[in-house]
């Protein structure tokens, strides 16, 4: 096994740190879901009075479960592959742009459910119901509730851990597991499956986290360069 360098350990430890403020933001989404403001996905109509009723809370719920995460997410999918100008395996590759393309599209729909919220309590009140439907139709279509971007992302990632021996096995296949249910939320008869896998990830970001911080999850460049010809291209 290869010694980290200096740069290395701390990328993997700015990586443990985002998992776990990726698993801190799934818990605060948890608690306002389950706890705070039940009603918030009910229907579109409870929806509609819990913004109006807490307009601030729910925009600051939304940046901290989606842009927050965003950028969280960026951190640790930096941290668990190598630079571009290296060698690197097309699993790692996929999933790094899943990755990238995952954290953009939580980034983007944060953004789009602040400012729409923010335009609806600016509006007169007869108008609000008017403009509504338009609203929410945009949030829900965004994928509110739906992981299935997230759930590939899962399954590449783990799947990379596994075939590069970044990661204890157990890590990759827990991981694995994970992925495919959340990939399971593109169905709208299994959307309960979204709950399962927003609490398997928390599970998996802090296991991760740990593991990134303490620098025991190594990119495979770190991993094959201490075996000579081994091949990374696959």
């Amino acid at each position: 096994m290869s010694v980290l360098t200096t740069t290395q350990l701390t990328r993997l430890r700015a990586g443990g740190i985002a998992a776990f403020v990726c698993a801190l933001c799934y818990v605060i989404g948890f608690v306002m879901i389950l706890a705070v403001m039940p009603d918030i996905n009910t229907d579109g109509d409870e929806r509609l009075r819990a913004i109006l009723t807490h307009s601030g809370l729910i925009q600051l719920w939304y940046l901290v479960i989606f842009v927050l995460f965003g950028l969280a997410l960026l951190v640790l999918n930096r941290s668990l592959y190598q630079p571009a100008y290296l060698q690197s395996g097309h699993f790692q590759l996929l999933g790094a742009l899943l990755g990238y393309m995952w954290a953009a599209y939580v980034f983007a729909s944060g953004l789009i459910a602040v400012l729409t919220i923010q335009y609806l309590i600016m509006q007169p009140t007869e108008q609000i119901e008017r403009i509504w439907p338009a609203i929410f139709a945009i949030q829900m279509g965004l994928g509110d509730g739906i992981e299935w971007v997230g759930g590939i992302w899962m399954v590449m990632v783990n799947a990379s851990m596994q075939r590069y021996h970044m990661a204890p096995a157990s890590l990759a296949r827990f991981g694995v597991v994970v992925g495919i249910i959340g990939s399971l939320t593109v169905v709208p008869a299994l959307s309960l499956a979204g709950l399962v896998f927003g609490l398997l990830q928390i599970v998996w970001f802090c296991w991760t986290g740990s593991l990134l911080v303490r620098g025991q999850i190594t990119t495979s460049a770190v991993h094959f360069s201490a075996i000579n010809g081994a091949n990374t291209t696959r």
